[in-house]
This record gives C-alpha cells, structure tokens and sequence, in this order.
C-alpha cells in the first residue's frame, strides 16, 4: 500500500492531485500539507512513498531540509506553476500539463514505488516474457503476439498471468510505463 504526501499551498491544485491519485490502486493514504505547517517533522511521521512538493511551496533551504528528510526512501515529483520543456524529466509535473499527462506521470511514479518496495522479492522476467511484455506494451493482441512468437494464445494467457502476479501491475497502460521505464520497448516503439 502506497502513502502519498502533498506539500502544497494552493488548496484547489492540491485538492485536484488528491483526486487524480486516490484513482490508483494500492493507496493505503493521502496527506496533504500547507505551507504553514512544519513539513520536515510531518514527512518523518507519515512517511510517505511519494512525495510531491510543488516548487513554489518553500524557501530553497526549507525545500531542501524537505527532501533531505526522505531523499532516500520515497519517489520525489516536483510539481510546477508554469510550462515545462519537452524535455523535462520524468519526475517533473506542472500543474498546466493535460490530465492525461499528469495521470502518466503519477502511474510511472507509483511503478517506481511499487518496484522500490518490491526489490528484493520480485521475480526477475523471463526472455520470454520480456518478448510478451513487449507485445501486450506496443498494443498487440493476444493472438497477434501469438503468431508473432510462434506458440499458442493460452500460452501467452499463460505468460501474462505471470508478468502480472511477478510485477503486481495489471493494467496495460501500467505495463507499457514499466516497459519503457526498463528499456523494453522505446517511446519511438509507441504508436
């Protein structure tokens, strides 16, 4: 279960990124904090996985004591008041990006959660089912990625069970960001 920690001073931005994460499954809970507050001494005791601060919301030295306080064990987004560049890496939100895109953001972000809790007892994929992912990932059916891996339609049924019980992710859309997030399939792959 995955706890996700708002630092943010606008009520309707944070209100809005409650919504949009309560939507995942997986959240044990959502905090979020006003600028007011003492954020250090609350990260430490809600302990999070994820952390979002919008970059606005503190000092540069208090934004720094922030992260330092959970550098090491929650995923950080940063979250923006203005455009970004295309360019932008993937741990940077700004609160005038579509929802789809903040929606793919926050999925890669619980993927890198899920892994992070998960290192050390997750099954590593076999070759085989690298090839499945990479199927199910560029949007082939069942039958196609058959055909394209010369066995049959309850086999790959069969290996996707697997990926999804190894990896704990069940949609497709969260199996294409784990893909691309490990180098399976590329963003030029996507069609």
């Amino acid at each position: 279960m995955i706890k996700v920690l708002i630092a943010e001073q606008s009520h309707v931005i944070g209100v809005g990124l409650i919504e949009l994460i309560k939507k995942f499954q997986d959240i044990s809970g959502v905090k979020m904090i006003g600028r007011d507050e003492d954020c250090c001494d609350i990260v430490k005791d809600f302990d999070p996985d994820l952390l979002m601060i919008n970059t606005n919301y503190l000092d540069p030295e208090k934004m720094h004591s922030l992260v330092e306080a959970k550098r090491n064990e929650a995923v950080l987004i940063y979250v923006f008041n203005s455009f970004l560049p295309l360019d932008a890496p993937d741990n940077h939100l700004s609160i005038v990006d579509t929802k789809a895109s903040i929606h793919s953001k926050l999925q890669a972000a619980m993927v890198k959660v899920k892994r992070g809790s998960k290192e050390n007892d997750t099954e590593e994929l076999s070759p085989r089912e690298r090839s499945i992912l990479k199927g199910v990932a560029l949007g082939l059916t069942n039958k196609e990625i058959a055909d394209k891996t010369y066995i049959s339609i309850h086999t790959v049924i069969s290996h996707r069970k697997n990926i999804t019980r190894k990896l704990g992710i069940k949609t497709v859309s969260g199996l294409t960001v784990y893909a691309i997030l490990n180098n399976i399939i590329q963003m030029d792959d996507i069609t």
